[in-house]
């Protein structure tokens, strides 16, 4: 059984959604009150076993009870009871991808149901299934909708550690199954309320006859005198008085993480005709591995007619799932949409999931853009202002070397409603290009004159900082023959007229040459082309910043500046 398409409208924070679902392993991400917990509620709701749901007047969008709750849901891969005529044959619809729900059958269709629940300011709530061939409408059952199959894995786990009414356990073993167990269990009632009234229970004894007093004192005069015993509803089948134990310890006392654990895996076994998992923070309760395990678990096989949905905040969770399976909830104004993550950042996915739990990100085009974000954030936080962890901003650049592909991820990431600057070198064309990000709302930082960051800091830095700039290479990389011959190389210069001395490099070239070859050397020898580098060379950024202030350099870490803290 599969959930195709699902349609909210008024439901708590949702005025309107419409959404169609492709897959079968759905994870829902986005910032918190985008409302991915109310679509796990929704899908829920309008296929719950219960008779009854526990909706008040705040259950509306703006607890406006004037305008109905509807949620409708078109169901794929029937269970066979449903589909035969005597139950809803009558009311079968179809469903392709590309048409959606219709009514006249096609060779790429699905049989369908469209499930409906609505309800009014009565609160009193309605399921029903729709035709789409003449509106037709019919009430469909709590027991019909038990087959189904769909089961959130909440706050309530306890319950279904237990065989009582609608829990999973009870749906794995079969109602038929469990018949005997109320006689039984009134056998046993009976026997435990003979064994009580022989027990000594003097101290409650005595409570009760406290209790007696203050009752009489209030107008509650008792028919024949308070006592402690046994409720005889207090052993029901109902109330889950059967429960799982792990030898003499009910597996209801175990770690939540445990619990929630096996109650996925009781959900995931007790429909054969298919199910619906919905999980919302699934990485509640459980080590790093347990939740890479988790998700392997839950991810449905080519031939499993089920699904499952999950919400989550955590950067492994993300990181487990392919792209296509991830899916970015957006709400403005009461319209909810939801949006597949592209093909295309999987890479980002599995390198930078952490991204995807941002709201704004500065895609940079190099590791050393990224290594200068985070000394800039450094020095921002020295001049009392926010992280930019505060502030919902994430820099990333591309787990390839290159950065080639960093226009793309920006592009892709702001169809995903997601505020992107891109922060990147100008030596080489950009596709897409500077207009089509800017286009799509993309604050575009591009370092002036057709040149990468290593020769734009080269151009703008006093000549002193020249210096400190090769003295930081040869720090890092331990081989300072190695760094002065890169600089010669690009200098062109024989051994003969080759200085170590900046001032007397500047005499024989010009200073404008010298400072453009050191910059081509750290570029071409990938001095900084490396976060921990980036982040050392950003650190003397900020020795610098006044002295740059003027200068190309400086005026765009301003505007990156400025984004960061709009």
């Amino acid at each position: 059984m599969k959930l195709r398409h699902l349609i909210i409208n008024n439901f708590r924070g949702i005025k309107e959604l419409d959404w169609v679902v492709p897959g079968d392993m759905v994870c829902l991400i986005g910032s918190g009150d985008s409302t991915k917990t109310t679509i796990l509620d929704a899908i829920e709701y309008v296929l719950s076993p219960r008779w009854n749901l526990p909706i008040s007047d705040l259950d509306f969008y703006q607890s406006n009870t004037q305008q109905p709750i509807e949620i409708t849901a078109t169901i794929t891969e029937l269970p066979k009871k449903l589909i035969q005529e005597d139950k809803y044959g009558l009311f079968i619809n179809f469903w392709n991808f590309k048409d959606g729900d219709h009514d006249e059958e096609k060779e790429s269709d699905e049989y369908s149901l469209i499930i409906c629940l609505s309800v009014e300011a009565s609160l009193e709530p309605q399921w029903f299934v729709i035709s789409k061939q003449n509106g037709d409408k019919k009430n469909i059952t709590a027991s019909d909708r038990e087959l189904l199959g769909v089961a959130q894995i909440g706050a309530y786990i306890d319950r279904d550690l237990s065989w009582g009414r609608n829990s999973a356990l009870t749906r794995l073993t079969g109602r038929e199954n469990i018949e005997e167990i109320p006689a039984i269990l009134a056998d046993a009632t009976r026997t435990a309320r003979v064994a009580l009234q022989k027990a000594d229970l003097k101290q409650l004894a005595q409570s009760a006859k406290d209790l007696e007093t203050a009752a009489k004192s209030l107008g509650v005069s008792p028919k024949s005198g308070f006592r402690p015993g046994m409720d005889p509803l207090g052993i029901n089948i109902n109330m889950g008085a059967i429960t799982l134990l792990d030898g003499d310890i009910p597996l209801r006392s175990g770690g939540l993480g445990s619990r929630r654990l096996l109650v996925m895996a009781i959900h995931k076994n007790c429909s054969k005709e298919g199910s619906i998992i919905l999980v919302d923070e699934i990485e509640n309760g459980l080590e790093p591995f347990r939740l890479r395990n988790l998700i392997r678990t839950l991810r449905p096989s080519n031939n499993e007619s089920c699904q499952c949905y999950l919400t989550t905040h955590s950067a492994i969770s993300i990181v487990e799932h392919k792209s296509q399976e991830l899916y970015v909830v957006r709400s403005e104004n009461g319209k909810t949409i939801v949006l597949q993550v592209a093909n295309s950042l999987q890479n980002i996915v599995r390198g930078i999931p952490e991204a995807f739990l941002a709201r704004c990100i500065i895609v940079c085009e190099g590791k050393t853009e990224w290594g200068i974000c985070r000394a800039m954030d450094d020095y921002w936080q020295s001049q009392k202002l926010p992280p930019l962890a505060c502030m919902g901003v994430e820099p990333i650049s591309s787990p390839k070397s290159g950065g080639s592909e960093a226009p793309t991820y920006a592009v892709e990431l702001a169809k995903l409603g997601y505020r992107v600057a891109y922060f990147g070198d100008s030596d080489v064309p950009l596709i897409p290009t500077k207009e089509e990000m800017e286009a799509l709302g993309i604050k575009v930082i591009l370092w002036a004159g057709n040149v990468e960051i290593e020769r734009r800091l080269c151009l703008d830095f006093p000549l002193e900082a020249i210096n400190k700039i090769i003295e930081l290479a040869i720090q890092i990389s331990g081989n300072e023959d190695s760094i002065w011959d890169q600089i010669k190389n690009e200098i062109h210069l024989d051994n003969e007229d080759f200085s170590r001395d900046i001032n007397l490099l500047i005499k024989l070239k010009g200073e404008e040459e010298i400072r453009l070859a050191i910059g081509l050397a750290a570029d071409h020898g990938s001095w900084f082309k490396r976060q921990d580098k980036g982040e050392e060379l950003g650190k003397l950024v900020v020795q610098y910043i006044d002295a740059i202030s003027k200068k190309d350099s400086g005026l765009k870490l301003q505007e990156l500046f400025k984004w960061c803290y709009a």
